[in-house]
């Protein structure tokens, strides 16, 4: 046997057209509960900070729109390398949540 069909051979046979390993369904708008399952992490929303593409999954804004607050000064951040972090505090400061 060659190690191409050997291969061919060791895998597990399964439902066609199923995925190998699928991922728990999600109900919409569950994404912090998703985001937990994934990472083995708490989710997003038990943190104290969050990146640009988080903030924008929880919040539903773009990370375009969120890039130009940050830039005219609207909503702040704050710097840890090249990484830009928004903490919670900012989030609901800009969105006008009271805390």
């Amino acid at each position: 046997m060659t190690a191409q069909s050997r291969r061919h051979h060791d895998r597990k046979a399964g439902p066609v057209g199923s995925p190998r390993h699928a991922t728990p369904q999600v109900p919409p708008g569950d994404d912090s509960a998703a985001a937990a399952d994934r990472s083995g992490q708490d989710p997003p929303s038990g943190r104290l900070a969050y990146s640009v593409d988080e903030a924008a999954r929880l919040t539903g804004l773009s990370r375009d729109l969120l890039y130009d607050e940050m830039r005219r000064g609207n909503l702040a951040y704050v710097k840890v390398g090249r990484r830009r972090l928004i903490t919670r505090q900012h989030l609901n400061q800009f969105l006008g949540i009271a805390s």
